[in-house]
């Protein structure tokens, strides 16, 4: 395992078990549900008041909501990031004539801008991952909503915008590596 390959690995596995430890949980009554944010999994959170919920605008007390993990968008973020973590680490292996993909080769920045950009999240609470959010878009089209045609020309527009953030990001780090690679002393 070559060295970017043992980055990738750490830190995708950080990663994961930062999302592991810590999932999207929910209060609801069967009908309702407010979102709580993440929390330890093994401490489930306690339920919260919600203003205005019953007839006449009065508070309905936290006593009337029982707290539920959000497994699906657990779960998703969990595999996004885990497919992407392992396609990188299979884009950055060492091959049998001893030669690996460089982060310092353009085109393989495009490609590694990308798979990172899939597993950014789009909203926190639950995670949304871009990844996630491009699979949902077909079922935004074709749902018949009336917001449904945003949310087909959002996802490019917010996956572009990240690659290219990302793009930039990594070659500014293979910028700065490059000057301390040629030394303190180096002309430049």
């Amino acid at each position: 395992m070559n060295s970017a390959n043992k980055t990738i690995a750490l830190i995708g596995g950080i990663a994961l078990l930062g999302l592991f430890l810590f999932p999207s949980w929910y209060e609801t009554n069967g009908q309702y549900v407010k979102q709580l944010g993440h929390h330890f999994l093994f401490s489930k959170p306690e339920p919260v008041p919600v203003e205005c919920y019953l007839v006449g605008c009065v508070t309905a007390p936290a006593s009337f909501f029982h707290v539920v993990l959000d497994r699906r968008p657990w779960f998703e973020t969990l595999s996004t990031v885990a497919v992407v973590a392992s396609i990188l680490v299979l884009l950055f292996r060492r091959r049998a004539d001893g030669t690996s993909f460089s982060i310092r080769q353009p085109k393989t920045r495009w490609v590694f801008s990308g798979l990172v950009a899939l597993a950014l999240p789009v909203s926190a609470t639950p995670m949304v991952l871009v990844g996630i959010y491009g699979m949902s878009v077909p079922q935004y089209l074709f749902s018949g909503e009336d917001n449904s045609l945003w949310y087909g020309i959002a996802f490019p527009v917010i996956f572009s915008v990240y690659v290219v953030a990302v793009y930039l990001l990594s070659t500014v780090a293979v910028r700065i590596s490059a000057r301390g690679d040629r030394g303190p002393h180096s002309p430049s």
